[in-house]
């Protein structure tokens, strides 16, 4: 993979614009984007928005999966499936389809590969499976309907292989399913258990804080019934991106405050991470909700608890302060914790 230099030195020469230029405008493409993507990355996006082709040494074109952003052509990566999601069906403009998505994880974060119709037989055909690492090459990438991020898609160019084999799953293990509250829809990368104080962006981290306030907004939100993205309302109903007019499901939503002693932090929690402080299901908060209106809020008694989070810190593109988005929260385990803080005194 080029150097940002290399990157730069390329844009320049085949734009026509200065090498300070070109700085410049990495520099007010990662403001642009918040600073989310590396200067590396943002200099892909630059090169992009000026009609530059990058080629990178001997053809490489691998790029780390921090790196990948909507509309880029030619992507290459290496990355382990960390989740393949079950194979579902659906209707679209009268026809019927299949899709099956699989969650990529490399050490610089997570991205889906969502595989549709014929695509789908890639993974039985080349034995794809969680924990093998593979090689995707000639995908392109589009901003992903399930969460503020971007997905991979393969082309008709597009290759997968397997680098390296991983272990198969247990006898016992269940796959995960897209849509469904009651499962991970990306599964965490290894976290870092930190105080709140040393929290950074882009870390995956652990924190143990306390609930000390909730945002007082709507708890719920509206999701396609066929492939759990968010949908919109619209004068007849809702719909989605991929599947036209919907009957909508509900997938919870709740933004708290923490506070360990250190400081505090912001984070956010969706399906069935919001749905374990509700301790109701999606349709009975928003019965509830419907119901009490203001009222639902003060009635919240989880303030004051102690919980284990567990995500990916981000910077907030509104309040440009970093937060979590929570991939698992529990309840403190007290045996747990004594342990840990024995075998740290030991």
């Amino acid at each position: 993979m080029l150097s940002l230099e290399e990157l730069i030195e390329e844009i320049s020469g085949k734009s026509g614009k200065t090498v300070d230029e070109i700085r410049v405008l990495i520099k007010d493409k990662q403001t642009e984007l918040s600073d989310l993507v590396s200067e590396e990355g943002a200099a892909y996006i630059v090169g992009r928005e000026l009609g530059v082709e990058l080629v990178r040494e001997n053809g490489n074109r691998e790029l780390k999966i921090a790196n990948v952003v909507p509309d880029m052509r030619n992507v290459d990566i290496v990355a382990r499936i960390s989740a393949v999601f079950e194979e579902k069906g659906f209707e679209r403009n009268g026809k019927t389809g299949t899709v099956q998505s699989m969650i990529l994880a490399d050490e610089t974060g997570t991205i889906r590969l969502p595989l549709w119709n014929d695509e789908v037989k890639l993974i039985s055909s080349i034995g794809l499976r969680k924990n093998n690492l593979i090689k995707v090459t000639g995908a392109w990438s589009k901003k992903d309907n399930y969460k503020d991020g971007t997905e991979l898609r393969l082309s008709k160019r597009s290759k997968i292989e397997i680098v390296e084999a991983g272990e198969a799953p247990a006898e016992n293990e269940q796959p995960h399913t897209e849509g469904n509250p009651g499962s991970s829809r990306y599964p965490q990368v290894p976290s870092e258990r930190v105080l709140i104080k040393d929290v950074q962006e882009g870390m995956n981290v652990m924190i143990k804080g306390c609930l000390m306030q909730v945002y007082k907004k709507k708890p719920f939100f509206e999701v396609c019934s066929k492939c759990g993205a968010r949908i919109k309302e619209v004068e007849n109903g809702y719909i989605c991106n991929e599947h036209g007019n919907v009957t909508p499901l509900y997938t919870l939503l709740i933004t708290g405050v923490f506070d360990d002693g250190s400081g505090n932090i912001r984070a956010v929690m969706f399906r069935d991470q919001a749905e374990k402080l509700f301790g109701m299901k999606p349709e009975e908060v928003k019965e509830k909700y419907a119901s009490d209106g203001d009222e639902f809020w003060t009635a919240f008694s989880n303030l004051g608890k102690e919980y284990m989070i567990e995500g990916r810190a981000k910077m907030n593109d509104f309040s440009k302060e970093i937060e979590i988005v929570a991939n698992n929260v529990s309840e403190v385990n007290v045996k747990e914790e004594c342990q840990r803080i024995l075998a740290s005194l030991s």
